[in-house]
């Protein structure tokens, strides 16, 4: 290899012709569809929200409708930590938004943290450490939003499948 090939000109101009390969396989890496505007808006929530749990867990902790001071006594540490996961999740759902190879595995990462926050809460109403009633209290902002994202989640795994290889298109030389 000489030191023109590890350039980075190199990495960036198109393959030279080679009679062996007529095609060549090219990532598509940006889209605009409804998934696009569906997990904007999805992202841009969650970093709202985490955005008030970073800057003011306190006005966050006594201020969410949930009535987060039934599950214990303040941790404004413990709600910063919440926050930079409500951060990480939006954040990876705006990238889910415009880069298609990314968009599965993002809202599936971003799904199975609002399912598994769900059954969290499910588990402390069953065990009793919750009272049954938090569970009317939780339905709108935890286990209603879990949900939408499941479904929202199956249908994007039966598209992705449904149409194949369509992160990928092949262009001719």
């Amino acid at each position: 290899m000489n030191r023109r090939s590890l350039s980075a000109e190199s990495l960036h101009s198109p393959p030279s012709s080679d009679s062996t390969s007529s095609k060549h396989v090219i990532l598509k890496t940006r889209t605009h569809d409804r998934w696009t505007v569906i997990c904007s808006i999805i992202g841009l929530v969650g970093i709202l929200h985490a955005s008030w749990m970073l800057i003011a867990p306190e006005h966050w902790y006594h201020n969410l409708p949930a009535g987060v001071p039934e599950y214990g006594p303040l941790n404004v540490h413990f709600i910063r930590d919440i926050g930079c996961i409500f951060l990480l999740v939006g954040c990876g759902m705006i990238v889910a938004a415009f880069y298609l190879p990314y968009r599965l595995p993002l809202f599936t990462m971003h799904t199975a943290f609002y399912l598994l926050h769900m059954f969290v809460h499910v588990y402390e109403v069953v065990s009793g450490r919750i009272r049954l009633s938090m569970f009317w209290t939780d339905l709108p902002g935890v286990y209603v939003p879990a949900m939408i994202f499941f479904i929202l989640n199956v249908f994007l795994i039966k598209q992705v499948r449904s149409q194949g290889t369509v992160l990928y298109h092949r262009v001719r030389k």
